[in-house]
């Protein structure tokens, strides 16, 4: 799409109307300097402002996309290309969701582990906590009441503890606090181990940690633990099948796993122009590569039921399932994504048990 033509035919079309800048924006319910922007050439309207646009200019869509007014002679052509350079547009700007960050131009990719695993490895040895932040117990992520509030790990006094994507080893202090007596850390990449070790060293705190994809046979002791948890680590792995069968046998008689990742719907919306707007498919669980900064990573987008279903099947028990929002936090933030969290859950967590 020619944004560049749009915008001035917007512009030609306003001024036949009679509309100021600041008239045509607040029929829109936008401000002036959005429509600007998009006379100027330096954006495009939302999809949800599309049809507005054309009611109050009195235009149809097909001449909206060609930036001009179309004759009888012209318009069935003009409307095959509109439509082709529409469906690769919405292509090219689908949006996903990691964490508080968007992402633009995530490109749908075929899943390969040995890529998946490099790609990731290498962005949470360089840059990954820096970008995203790091999670740590008793936080469960953004907007998302606390452990302290929720208790979703239990007692932890004596218990032997594994932590599936150790990170900084932040969460690893947490359970040791709080009378842990056997820690164990498992993560894929090497720097998140080293600065696990570092600080939990710095502490006194002694933990095996393990350097391998979650997924992997790690050497893990088996019927050992009486806890397995993540905090925003599952979500990466390649086979979520795979993980779920490593973790169980792992785990105890009547042992307990719990793990935190962010809300499916979270990564579907985005807020534009102070509107909550679908801009990914939640049904979409396809494998996709997106850039952050200057480096790259490799998801894969799982619908809530995929993770129940992939539990039930690998011989868990669903004890709660936990998608809320700490209302006092979101409102407290005066941003989007708080602004955001107030309507929908951002982060879920499901405790389960070993049958």
């Amino acid at each position: 799409m020619n944004q560049v033509k749009i915008g001035r035919f917007i512009a030609d079309m306003r001024k036949q109307q009679n509309f100021t800048q600041r008239e045509f924006a607040a029929a829109l319910g936008i401000s002036d300097k959005t429509v600007s922007k998009w006379e100027c050439g330096n954006g495009m309207p939302e999809l949800s402002f599309m049809q507005p646009i054309c009611e109050i200019l009195k235009i149809d869509l097909n001449e909206l996309f060609a930036g001009e007014k179309l004759t009888d002679a012209d318009y069935k052509e003009k409307a095959e290309e509109n439509i082709i350079t529409l469906v690769e547009e919405a292509e090219r700007i689908k949006k996903n969701i990691v964490g508080g960050k968007v992402l633009g131009n995530a490109n749908n990719v075929e899943m390969d582990v040995h890529e998946a695993h490099k790609t990731n490895a290498e962005f949470w040895s360089t840059i990954g906590s820096e970008f995203l932040g790091a999670t740590a117990l008793p936080n469960w992520g953004g907007f998302f009441p606390s452990e302290d509030k929720i208790n979703l790990l239990g007692d932890l006094y004596g218990r032997k503890v594994l932590e599936i994507g150790c990170g900084n080893g932040h969460s690893l202090k947490y359970a040791a606090d709080l009378g842990a007596s056997d820690l164990w850390g498992l993560d894929i990449s090497v720097s998140q181990i080293e600065l696990s070790e570092q600080f939990l060293k710095k502490h006194g705190i002694h933990a095996k940690l393990i350097c391998l994809p979650m997924e992997d046979e790690c050497g893990l002791p088996t019927e050992y633990f009486d806890l397995v948890y993540s905090v925003y680590g599952i979500g990466w792995t390649t086979d979520l099948d795979k993980t779920f069968q490593q973790i169980h046998s792992y785990l105890r008689k009547d042992g307990i796993f719990v793990f935190g990742w962010s809300h499916p719907i979270h990564k579907c919306v985005s807020v534009e122009n102070g509107r909550l707007i679908f801009s990914n498919s939640y049904f979409n669980e396809n494998w996709y590569r997106a850039g952050m900064s200057n480096k790259e990573i490799m998801l894969s987008n799982r619908m809530l039921s995929t993770y129940i279903n992939a539990l039930a099947e690998n011989g868990f028990v669903i004890v709660k399932l936990v998608e809320e929002t700490d209302r006092e936090k979101a409102m407290g933030a005066e941003n989007d994504f708080g602004r955001k969290a107030l309507m929908l859950p951002t982060v879920f967590a499901i405790k389960a048990r070993k049958a």
